[in-house]
C-alpha cells in the first residue's frame, strides 16, 4: 500500500515537472522570438515622425512671372497645398478653407506666413492665369502666392504632399487635398486634409508663428 503510494507520488512529482519545464521552455521561446523580431525589423515610425519628411525644392514660376525655387519661399512659416486654376469645386473649397485659417490668425501671425498653391496643371495654368483667379478670388496679399512648376516636379512635390491626382480625359484633374504646414527651415511640421478638422492645424500653426 505505502509502496503504491510513494509510486504514485513519484508520478504525480514527474507530470509536474514536465509540465513546468515545458511552461518554462514556451516563455523563452516567445520571448527569443519577439527579440528577434525587433533586431530584423525597424520600429513603425510615429504619427508625427512619419509626417517630417520635406517637400522638394521644385522650381516655381509665379502668378507675376518671377521665377525662383520652392526654396525661396522658407525664411517664413508656410502652408502649401496644390491646385489648379480651372477646378470646378474642390479647389475653391481649399482656398476657403486657407482663408478660414488665414482669418484666426493675429495680424502679427499672418505677417510671418506665407500660403503657397501650387499648380497641378501646369499647361494649362500660365502665370496670366493664376494672376486671374488671384484677382478674382481676392488672394492678392503678398503672403499668397500662388505658382507652376513643371509636370515632372508638379508630381514629385505632390507625392511628398501626400496629393494624389490624376488628369482625365476632359481635362479637369481628380485629385485628393492636402495643407502641408512647413516650418521657416522647411521642416515639415503638420498635415492634414482641408476636408478634415483644422483645429490642431491651426493650433499648430500659431505654435511655429510665435516661435519664429
Amino acid at each position: 500500500m505505502v509502496k503504491s503510494l510513494v509510486l504514485r507520488c513519484l508520478q504525480v512529482f514527474a507530470i509536474a515537472f514536465t509540465l513546468s519545464c515545458l511552461a518554462t521552455w514556451a516563455i523563452d521561446e516567445s520571448h527569443s522570438s519577439s527579440i528577434l523580431a525587433s533586431l530584423s525589423s525597424p520600429p513603425e515610425p510615429s504619427p508625427s515622425t512619419a509626417a517630417a519628411s520635406d517637400l522638394p525644392d521644385v522650381a516655381m514660376e509665379t502668378a507675376d512671372g518671377t521665377r525662383s525655387g520652392f526654396a525661396a519661399t522658407g525664411g517664413r512659416v508656410r502652408i502649401a497645398t496644390m491646385f489648379y486654376s480651372h477646378c470646378p469645386g474642390v479647389c475653391p473649397l481649399t482656398i476657403e478653407t486657407l482663408r478660414g485659417i488665414d482669418r484666426q490668425l493675429t495680424a502679427e501671425q499672418r505677417g510671418r506666413l506665407s500660403l503657397v498653391l501650387l499648380s497641378l496643371d501646369p499647361a494649362r495654368d500660365s502665370p496670366q492665369a493664376l494672376r486671374a483667379l488671384a484677382v478674382q478670388r481676392g488672394l492678392t496679399s503678398p503672403h499668397w502666392i500662388l505658382g507652376r512648376t513643371s509636370e515632372d516636379d508638379a508630381r514629385s512635390f505632390a507625392a511628398a504632399a501626400h496629393i494624389h491626382y490624376q488628369t482625365l480625359s476632359d481635362g479637369s484633374v481628380d485629385h485628393s487635398t492636402a495643407l502641408v504646414l512647413i516650418d521657416e527651415r522647411g521642416r515639415v511640421l503638420d498635415r492634414v486634409s482641408d476636408e478634415a478638422d483644422t483645429t490642431e492645424f491651426v493650433a499648430a500653426a500659431r505654435r511655429a508663428l510665435d516661435h519664429q
